[in-house]
Protein backbone atom coordinates (compact mmCIF):
# COMPACT_ATOMS: atom_id res chain seq x y z
CA UNK A 1 0.00 0.00 0.00
CA UNK A 2 1.39 3.38 -1.05
CA UNK A 3 0.76 6.14 1.49
CA UNK A 4 1.88 9.78 1.32
CA UNK A 5 1.03 11.61 4.54
CA UNK A 6 3.03 14.81 4.00
CA UNK A 7 2.12 17.04 1.06
CA UNK A 8 1.44 20.72 0.42
CA UNK A 9 -0.89 22.31 -2.11
CA UNK A 10 -1.34 25.89 -3.24
CA UNK A 11 -2.81 26.68 0.17
CA UNK A 12 0.71 26.51 1.63
CA UNK A 13 2.68 29.72 1.25
CA UNK A 14 5.79 28.03 -0.20
CA UNK A 15 4.10 25.55 -2.55
CA UNK A 16 3.27 25.63 -6.24
CA UNK A 17 -0.10 27.35 -6.84
CA UNK A 18 -1.97 24.18 -7.85
CA UNK A 19 -5.09 23.42 -5.84
CA UNK A 20 -5.86 20.03 -4.21
CA UNK A 21 -7.69 18.38 -7.12
CA UNK A 22 -4.58 18.45 -9.30
CA UNK A 23 -2.62 16.76 -6.50
CA UNK A 24 -5.31 14.10 -6.15
CA UNK A 25 -5.23 13.42 -9.90
CA UNK A 26 -1.45 13.03 -9.77
CA UNK A 27 -1.67 10.69 -6.78
CA UNK A 28 -4.28 8.47 -8.42
CA UNK A 29 -2.18 8.31 -11.59
CA UNK A 30 0.82 7.14 -9.53
CA UNK A 31 -1.08 4.47 -7.66
CA UNK A 32 -1.14 6.20 -4.26
CA UNK A 33 -3.72 4.59 -1.98
CA UNK A 34 -3.76 7.14 0.85
CA UNK A 35 -2.96 10.84 0.42
CA UNK A 36 -2.93 13.58 3.05
CA UNK A 37 -2.80 17.33 2.63
CA UNK A 38 -0.73 18.93 5.38
CA UNK A 39 -0.64 22.67 4.76
CA UNK A 40 1.87 24.81 6.63
CA UNK A 41 0.65 26.47 9.81
CA UNK A 42 3.66 28.14 11.44
CA UNK A 43 3.89 29.89 14.79
CA UNK A 44 6.27 32.59 16.05
CA UNK A 45 7.22 34.08 19.39
CA UNK A 46 7.26 37.68 18.17
CA UNK A 47 4.97 39.76 16.01
CA UNK A 48 7.70 40.55 13.48
CA UNK A 49 11.45 40.55 12.82
CA UNK A 50 13.91 43.16 11.61
CA UNK A 51 17.47 42.86 10.32
CA UNK A 52 18.67 44.59 13.48
CA UNK A 53 17.56 41.54 15.51
CA UNK A 54 20.53 39.56 14.15
CA UNK A 55 24.30 40.11 14.18
CA UNK A 56 25.52 41.33 10.80
CA UNK A 57 26.24 38.55 8.34
CA UNK A 58 24.66 35.71 10.34
CA UNK A 59 21.39 35.40 8.41
CA UNK A 60 20.10 36.07 4.93
CA UNK A 61 17.53 38.61 6.07
CA UNK A 62 16.71 39.66 2.53
CA UNK A 63 15.73 36.06 1.79
CA UNK A 64 13.57 35.93 4.90
CA UNK A 65 11.96 39.28 4.02
CA UNK A 66 11.18 38.00 0.54
CA UNK A 67 10.04 34.42 1.24
CA UNK A 68 8.65 34.36 4.79
CA UNK A 69 7.73 37.83 6.08
CA UNK A 70 5.02 38.60 3.45
CA UNK A 71 3.03 35.57 4.59
CA UNK A 72 3.19 36.24 8.31
CA UNK A 73 0.16 37.62 10.08
CA UNK A 74 1.64 38.53 13.42
CA UNK A 75 2.67 35.35 15.20
CA UNK A 76 1.32 32.96 12.57
CA UNK A 77 1.49 31.88 8.98
CA UNK A 78 -2.07 30.68 8.49
CA UNK A 79 -3.55 29.32 5.26
CA UNK A 80 -7.27 29.47 4.53
CA UNK A 81 -8.07 26.22 6.32
CA UNK A 82 -11.82 26.57 5.84
CA UNK A 83 -11.47 26.82 2.06
CA UNK A 84 -8.87 24.04 2.02
CA UNK A 85 -11.09 21.66 3.98
CA UNK A 86 -14.02 22.51 1.70
CA UNK A 87 -11.87 21.66 -1.32
CA UNK A 88 -10.84 18.42 0.35
CA UNK A 89 -14.48 17.45 0.86
CA UNK A 90 -15.17 18.08 -2.84
CA UNK A 91 -12.10 16.02 -3.80
CA UNK A 92 -13.29 13.14 -1.59
CA UNK A 93 -16.69 13.15 -3.25
CA UNK A 94 -15.20 13.17 -6.74
CA UNK A 95 -12.53 10.56 -5.96
CA UNK A 96 -14.96 7.98 -4.62
CA UNK A 97 -13.13 4.74 -3.86
CA UNK A 98 -10.11 5.53 -6.05
CA UNK A 99 -8.08 6.99 -3.15
CA UNK A 100 -8.37 7.72 0.58
CA UNK A 101 -7.87 11.41 1.38
CA UNK A 102 -6.80 12.57 4.84
CA UNK A 103 -7.19 16.02 6.38
CA UNK A 104 -3.85 16.85 7.95
CA UNK A 105 -1.85 19.93 8.85
CA UNK A 106 1.80 20.65 9.54
CA UNK A 107 2.18 22.82 12.63
CA UNK A 108 5.58 24.47 12.82
CA UNK A 109 6.74 25.02 16.43
CA UNK A 110 3.22 25.27 17.95
CA UNK A 111 4.78 25.75 21.39
CA UNK A 112 5.97 29.21 20.22
CA UNK A 113 2.36 30.46 20.38
CA UNK A 114 0.47 27.75 22.27
CA UNK A 115 -2.67 29.80 22.76
CA UNK A 116 -3.01 30.28 18.98
CA UNK A 117 -2.19 26.65 18.22
CA UNK A 118 -4.75 25.40 20.73
CA UNK A 119 -7.39 27.71 19.28
CA UNK A 120 -6.89 26.25 15.80
CA UNK A 121 -6.85 22.69 17.07
CA UNK A 122 -10.16 23.31 18.83
CA UNK A 123 -11.66 25.01 15.77
CA UNK A 124 -10.77 22.56 12.99
CA UNK A 125 -11.02 18.80 12.65
CA UNK A 126 -7.92 17.04 11.40
CA UNK A 127 -7.19 13.37 10.89
CA UNK A 128 -3.73 14.17 12.21
CA UNK A 129 -1.24 16.97 12.76
CA UNK A 130 2.48 16.85 11.98
CA UNK A 131 4.63 18.69 14.51
CA UNK A 132 7.78 20.18 12.98
CA UNK A 133 10.53 22.65 13.79
CA UNK A 134 11.06 25.15 10.97
CA UNK A 135 12.12 28.21 12.97
CA UNK A 136 14.57 28.60 15.83
CA UNK A 137 13.82 30.49 19.10
CA UNK A 138 14.74 33.79 17.41
CA UNK A 139 11.92 33.13 14.87
CA UNK A 140 14.33 32.78 11.93
CA UNK A 141 13.64 29.99 9.46
CA UNK A 142 16.41 27.38 9.24
CA UNK A 143 16.80 28.05 5.52
CA UNK A 144 18.11 31.59 6.09
CA UNK A 145 21.02 31.16 8.49
CA UNK A 146 24.51 31.62 7.10
CA UNK A 147 25.89 28.34 8.42
CA UNK A 148 29.51 29.28 7.85
CA UNK A 149 29.01 31.72 10.75
CA UNK A 150 27.19 29.24 13.01
CA UNK A 151 28.55 26.86 15.65
CA UNK A 152 26.73 23.88 14.21
CA UNK A 153 26.97 21.77 17.37
CA UNK A 154 25.39 24.48 19.50
CA UNK A 155 22.80 25.08 16.78
CA UNK A 156 21.72 21.44 16.75
CA UNK A 157 21.45 21.32 20.53
CA UNK A 158 19.17 24.37 20.39
CA UNK A 159 17.14 22.66 17.66
CA UNK A 160 16.66 19.60 19.87
CA UNK A 161 15.71 21.85 22.79
CA UNK A 162 12.96 23.26 20.60
CA UNK A 163 11.81 19.79 19.63
CA UNK A 164 11.59 18.77 23.27
CA UNK A 165 9.57 21.92 24.04
CA UNK A 166 7.22 21.02 21.20
CA UNK A 167 6.82 17.51 22.62
CA UNK A 168 5.92 19.03 25.96
CA UNK A 169 3.17 21.01 24.20
CA UNK A 170 1.91 17.81 22.56
CA UNK A 171 -1.34 17.81 20.57
CA UNK A 172 0.21 16.40 17.41
CA UNK A 173 0.43 12.90 15.98
CA UNK A 174 3.57 12.74 13.83
CA UNK A 175 7.05 14.12 14.51
CA UNK A 176 8.02 15.68 11.18
CA UNK A 177 11.47 15.32 9.63
CA UNK A 178 13.56 14.99 12.78
CA UNK A 179 16.66 15.61 10.64
CA UNK A 180 15.37 18.84 9.06
CA UNK A 181 18.52 20.95 9.74
CA UNK A 182 20.66 18.55 7.72
CA UNK A 183 18.94 19.76 4.56
CA UNK A 184 20.48 23.20 4.90
CA UNK A 185 23.64 22.88 7.04
CA UNK A 186 25.82 21.36 4.31
CA UNK A 187 29.00 23.32 3.57
CA UNK A 188 31.87 22.40 1.23
CA UNK A 189 33.98 21.09 4.12
CA UNK A 190 31.38 19.27 6.23
CA UNK A 191 28.95 16.37 6.14
CA UNK A 192 26.25 17.21 8.70
CA UNK A 193 24.80 14.23 10.52
CA UNK A 194 22.84 13.36 13.64
CA UNK A 195 25.26 10.54 14.48
CA UNK A 196 27.12 12.70 17.00
CA UNK A 197 23.87 13.70 18.74
CA UNK A 198 22.31 10.33 19.43
CA UNK A 199 21.87 11.07 23.15
CA UNK A 200 19.52 13.91 22.20
CA UNK A 201 17.86 11.83 19.49
CA UNK A 202 17.45 8.91 21.90
CA UNK A 203 15.65 11.15 24.40
CA UNK A 204 13.26 12.41 21.72
CA UNK A 205 12.55 8.92 20.40
CA UNK A 206 11.75 7.65 23.88
CA UNK A 207 9.35 10.55 24.39
CA UNK A 208 7.44 10.08 21.15
CA UNK A 209 7.08 6.36 21.87
CA UNK A 210 5.73 7.16 25.35
CA UNK A 211 3.32 9.74 23.91
CA UNK A 212 2.11 7.56 21.02
CA UNK A 213 3.51 9.95 18.42
CA UNK A 214 4.71 8.53 15.11
CA UNK A 215 8.17 9.07 13.63
CA UNK A 216 8.18 10.33 10.06
CA UNK A 217 10.21 8.82 7.24
CA UNK A 218 10.52 11.82 4.91
CA UNK A 219 11.66 11.29 1.31
CA UNK A 220 12.57 14.87 0.42
CA UNK A 221 16.24 14.16 1.10
CA UNK A 222 16.29 12.22 -2.16
CA UNK A 223 16.07 15.57 -3.94
CA UNK A 224 18.81 17.27 -1.90
CA UNK A 225 22.51 16.76 -1.23
CA UNK A 226 21.81 13.72 0.97
CA UNK A 227 20.28 11.73 -1.92
CA UNK A 228 18.58 9.52 0.66
CA UNK A 229 15.32 9.00 2.51
CA UNK A 230 15.44 10.42 6.03
CA UNK A 231 16.09 9.96 8.83
CA UNK A 232 19.57 8.46 8.86
CA UNK A 233 20.09 4.75 9.54
CA UNK A 234 21.29 5.41 13.09
CA UNK A 235 17.99 7.12 13.95
CA UNK A 236 15.76 4.52 12.32
CA UNK A 237 17.71 1.66 13.87
CA UNK A 238 17.49 3.18 17.34
CA UNK A 239 13.77 3.79 17.00
CA UNK A 240 13.33 0.11 16.15
CA UNK A 241 15.55 -0.96 19.08
CA UNK A 242 13.48 1.13 21.48
CA UNK A 243 10.31 -0.60 20.33
CA UNK A 244 8.93 2.18 18.16
CA UNK A 245 6.04 0.96 16.04
CA UNK A 246 4.29 4.05 14.70
CA UNK A 247 6.10 5.26 11.59
CA UNK A 248 4.73 7.25 8.67
CA UNK A 249 6.03 8.03 5.19
CA UNK A 250 5.71 11.34 3.38
CA UNK A 251 7.15 12.98 0.30
CA UNK A 252 6.95 16.55 1.66
CA UNK A 253 5.75 17.37 -1.83
CA UNK A 254 5.09 21.01 -2.70
CA UNK A 255 3.83 20.40 -6.26
CA UNK A 256 1.74 17.76 -8.07
CA UNK A 257 4.86 16.58 -9.91
CA UNK A 258 6.43 15.28 -6.70
CA UNK A 259 3.40 13.64 -5.09
CA UNK A 260 4.45 10.18 -3.93
CA UNK A 261 8.10 10.74 -4.80
CA UNK A 262 10.31 8.17 -3.07
CA UNK A 263 7.48 6.48 -1.17
CA UNK A 264 8.29 3.02 -2.56
CA UNK A 265 11.94 3.44 -1.50
CA UNK A 266 10.84 4.55 1.97
CA UNK A 267 8.63 1.49 2.40
CA UNK A 268 11.40 -0.82 1.23
CA UNK A 269 13.70 0.80 3.78
CA UNK A 270 11.23 0.21 6.59
CA UNK A 271 11.02 -3.45 5.65
CA UNK A 272 14.81 -3.70 5.61
CA UNK A 273 14.93 -2.36 9.19
CA UNK A 274 12.41 -4.93 10.36
CA UNK A 275 9.25 -2.84 10.55
CA UNK A 276 6.08 -4.78 9.81
CA UNK A 277 3.64 -1.88 9.50
CA UNK A 278 3.39 1.65 8.16
CA UNK A 279 1.16 4.07 10.04
CA UNK A 280 -1.82 6.08 8.82
CA UNK A 281 -4.23 8.24 10.83
CA UNK A 282 -7.98 8.76 10.71
CA UNK A 283 -9.74 11.08 13.17
CA UNK A 284 -6.61 11.11 15.32
CA UNK A 285 -6.44 7.33 15.61
CA UNK A 286 -3.45 5.37 14.33
CA UNK A 287 -4.12 2.73 11.67
CA UNK A 288 -1.38 0.16 10.99
CA UNK A 289 -1.09 -1.12 7.42
CA UNK A 290 1.00 -4.24 6.93
CA UNK A 291 4.06 -3.66 4.76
Amino acid sequence: MLIDLHTHTGYSYDAAPDMPQKHVDAAVQRGIHVLAFTEHVDFFRRESLSAADFPAGTVDFDGYAREIAPFRRGRMILPDLSAQQHDLAVCREQAGDSILLRAGAEFGQPHAAPELANQLLDQYSFDFVIGSIHQMPDDMDLYFYRYETVDQSSFLHTYFDEMEAMLQFGRFHILGHIDYPLRVMKLPHNQPSLRGYMERVDCILRKIIAQGIALECNTKGLLGWQQAVGPEDCVLRRYRELGGEYITVGSDSHAPETIGYGISQALDRLRAFGFSYVTDFENGQAIQHRL
